[in-house]
Formats: structure tokens, C-alpha cells, sequence
């Protein structure tokens, strides 16, 4: 597969999955079933269902939430991707009750892509920014 096919299959994959209007379906076809993502949560870090229902959590706490990649660099079997991500925090995420309020991140995850599928993850995003926006961590003093 060209590096174009693998930019419009992590593409898809992030856009879609994470978006609460996407298509969960790209996960089964475009996701390994043995998937090692080490940006996830240690018990979703292996696995296709696992990818699935992070996306699930994020979708279920911000039932509006959109992620829009805006950048995205192929070479070889490595696709990197800047994106961004946000909406109203109305259900529960991970533990922390809904605050109604909205909120935005942006992070950069990495994809190895091998026979179509990706295979593996790892990422770093601004969940501490998230957190500030919603009320749940204090800003940071300035000066």
C-alpha cells in the first residue's frame, strides 16, 4: 500500500471512531485485532475492541465530540497525525461526573500502519488543558 492509503486510513480511523457522529465500523476494518496502543489507558492498551471502546468512553462523555486531524506525515509503515478534539461534557468520563461544560485537546499520535491495518499507537495530548477548561484542575498561576 502507498503512504497515501495509510494517511486516509488513520485518518479515517481517528476522525471517525473518535467523532460521536462517526462510524465505529473502521475500527474492525482498519484496526488489528492484536493492536498494541501505549497511549491508552493500561487496560485498553491491546487489541481492536480495546481501541473500540476508548472511543465508546470519549463518545458516551461528550456525546457532541468532534476530532479533526489537521496534520499528517507517511513514511515507510509510520503515519504521525496532530489532531484536535472537543465537545460538552455530558456524560461520565473515566470516573469524573459530567460538568457541562466544553472543552478542547489537541495531541500528536503516531500509527504504525502494516498490511492495511494498524497495528500500533502511541500519542501525548493535552488532557491536563482539557481538565482546566471543564473546572476540573485549577489553571496555572501566572507569572
Amino acid at each position: 500500500m502507498s503512504n497515501q492509503q495509510y494517511k486516509t486510513i488513520v485518518r479515517r480511523v481517528n476522525e471517525e471512531a473518535f467523532s460521536a457522529d462517526g462510524d465505529l465500523s473502521v475500527i474492525d476494518e482498519f484496526v488489528a485485532a492484536d493492536l498494541v496502543d501505549h497511549t491508552a489507558p493500561p487496560h485498553l492498551q491491546h487489541g481492536n475492541a480495546s481501541l473500540k471502546e476508548l472511543a465508546l468512553i470519549w463518545r458516551r462523555a461528550f456525546p457532541d465530540l468532534k476530532v479533526t486531524v489537521h496534520d499528517i506525515v507517511a513514511e515507510d509503515d509510520l503515519v504521525v497525525i496532530a489532531w484536535s478534539g472537543g465537545g460538552t461534557h455530558l456524560g461520565e468520563l473515566m470516573g469524573i461526573p459530567p460538568t457541562g461544560k466544553s472543552g478542547w485537546m489537541s495531541g500528536i499520535t503516531f500509527n504504525r500502519v502494516q498490511d492495511g491495518r494498524i497495528v500500533e499507537r502511541w500519542g501525548n495530548n493535552d488532557q491536563v488543558g482539557l481538565f482546566i477548561q471543564l473546572g476540573l484542575m485549577p489553571a496555572p498561576a501566572a507569572g
